[in-house]
């Protein structure tokens, strides 16, 4: 039996292993340049890390904009995809950023539309168009949660 854990990445040690699997999801993977793929916004967002035993295998980041919570950068390592890690990680961002921003209600990303059932599922909902955003087409979703 597995046992997860998701931990703020808030060393320079866990912050090489958010971008190490950054890296080899959208980088080597989807052929994202690194230039698209890590920007000035990784200094002001909150990374965290799922682990499956001791190995960390999934990530994302979330910050806090005008408009509400964005949530981005969400990647696990193609080997541990299917086991929910995702859901899990997605979950967690959410409940830290409702802990720590508790006047922020609205959430919202944008989702590579080959997972957009993903978010669905945890009641994310489509608004306007696709958009080509690191040549992948991307739809823009949102949530709102009152308390």
């Amino acid at each position: 039996m597995s046992i997860i854990k998701i931990i703020q990445a808030d060393n320079p040690a866990l912050i090489d292993q958010v971008f190490a699997i950054r890296t080899e999801v959208f980088v080597h993977e989807q052929k994202c340049l690194p230039s698209e793929e890590f920007d000035e916004l990784d200094a002001v967002a909150q990374h965290y890390l799922l682990f499956e035993n001791e190995l960390a295998v999934a990530t994302g980041r979330f910050r806090k904009t005008d408009k509400g919570i964005k949530i981005e950068r969400i990647a696990t390592l193609n080997q541990y995809r299917g086991k929910g890690y995702a859901t899990e990680l997605i979950n967690h961002l959410i409940a830290v950023a409702q802990n720590t921003f508790e006047d922020v209600h609205h959430f919202y990303l944008h989702a590579q539309v080959s997972v957009k059932p993903l978010y669905e599922k945890l009641g994310f909902t489509a608004y306007g168009n696709t958009f080509i955003e690191a040549d992948i087409v991307h739809q823009a979703m949102e949530k709102t949660i009152n308390r």
